[in-house]
Parts: C-alpha cells; structure tokens; sequence
C-alpha cells in the first residue's frame, strides 16, 4: 500500500475460527482507498448448535504481484452475538491493525538455483516442502504442487508446474526446470514459486509464495540469488519460509 500515491488494492480474506476450514476471499479493488466490493458468501455445513463457539475473521489486505501483501488491519465478529433467525444482519466495526507476528506459519519451500553463464541456462529443482497447513474445509492433508513463474521485471516470460503430491503435507517433488536467461538480463529477472493445494471439487487455493530474485522480500531470498549469481555452475539448495499470497 502506497499511502504517497494513494495506491492501495484492496481486498478482503474470510475465515471462520477456530477451526479456519472455510476460507473466501473478495476480488481485487484497483487504486482505492474506500472500496465498494457488494460481494455475497455462503458457508455450508455449519451446525447451528455451533454458533455461539464461531468467529468470522475478515482481514483487510492491499495486494502486491510482486511482494507479500500488505496486511492492513482484521475485525473479528463473534457469532454468537449474531441472531440469523431474524434474516439479514448489517453489522459496522473499525478495522484493527494486525500483529504481522500472529500469521499463521505458511511452510517451508526447498528450491536449489545454479546458472550456467555459457550455456545462458538457470536450472531450477523443486526439492521439498514441510508443515504446509491444511487448507482443505475438511481439514485432511493437502494435495500440493508447485507452479514456478519467472519474471523480466514485471512481465512473466516463463510458467512451468511440478507434479501434483496426493495427500501430504511434507511433499517431496525433486523436479528440475530449465530456463534460458542472458546473463544481462539477471539482475531484472526473479522466480516466483507458488505452493498450490489442489482440490478436483473447488478452486485450488495458494498455500504460500516465494520469491528469488529482483524483487525478493526476505534476506535470505536475496542471499540465495546473490550466491547464485557468484558461483555459476554451482547448484545452491536452501529451505525458504513460505509468505501468505
């Protein structure tokens, strides 16, 4: 969110706690400060003896393509302080700003990098990935695979994906890409790696990104392109910490 220029893209993620297996999210609002979004949610399989034990969270975000979305604030609304035997309920509540340190741990991504400078070529594997969280309503494991774009300042040039792990939340995919890059073009280039929960029934959701690169946000996304780039031919694996999306 970018407060000299006004810029922010919001948009809004809700989850009913404790237990976090419904999950929606709104469109994205571009270049607004009072979004109107006028979007409907339905969520099944909720006893109505549970109520009273819920709470629906909405955490406010500005998207970035290119680094973690900024966290603007949550409200969370306690359901049983809702009656829905009286039809629709229109509630107002000001939006707290969020602890960054309460985000839930997304995982851990396993990636080796190593460039060849005659050959013009990056090699990439997706080696591993542990404690993804469940993201499924059902609460079972997931069904991960990892798609890999890469980027030329902001327009993808490549987009390849791993093979989809049934039924794991430590994945092993030890699957290598192949990218031609002119060794000019490496300090405009970045990998972007989205772990991805498949689901046959429902839109697949991104269970957490990273980023190597350009425009890497963490201190050890950038010190894994830097050595990289200083020792070609040299394949460099490390674990990153996987960002909300």
């Amino acid at each position: 969110m970018d407060d000299q220029t006004q810029g922010s893209d919001p948009y809004i993620k809700m989850t009913i706690l404790p237990d976090k297996r419904h999950r929606v999210k709104t469109r994205v609002l571009r270049k607004t400060l009072d979004p109107v979004f006028d979007e409907t949610f339905t969520f099944y399989g909720i006893p109505y003896s549970q109520l009273q034990d819920l709470v629906l969270h909405f955490l406010v975000l500005s998207f970035d393509r290119f680094s973690r979305d900024d966290v603007i604030g949550e409200v969370m609304v306690p359901l049983a302080g809702v009656d829905p035997s009286t039809g629709k309920v229109q509630l107002t509540r000001d939006i707290i700003k969020r602890n960054i340190q309460k985000c839930i741990s997304r995982g851990e991504l396993q990636v080796s990098l190593s460039y060849q400078p005659v050959a013009q070529r990056m090699t990439v594997v997706v080696l591993k990935a542990r404690h993804l969280p469940k993201m499924d309503i059902t609460g079972l494991s997931g069904n991960p695979y990892v798609k890999v774009n890469v980027y030329y300042g902001r327009k993808r040039i490549a987009k390849k994906k791993t093979h989809v792990k049934k039924c794991t939340l430590n994945p092993v995919f030890n699957e290598s890409f192949i990218y031609d890059i002119p060794t000019d073009l490496l300090p405009d280039i970045s990998i972007e790696f989205l772990v991805i929960d498949f689901d046959r029934t429902t839109k697949n959701e991104v269970v957490g990104r990273l980023i190597l690169g350009a425009h890497s946000v963490t201190t050890s996304g950038a010190e894994h392109w830097r050595e990289v780039c200083e020792s070609p031919r040299k394949p460099i694996a490390k674990w990153h910490s996987l960002s909300e999306y």
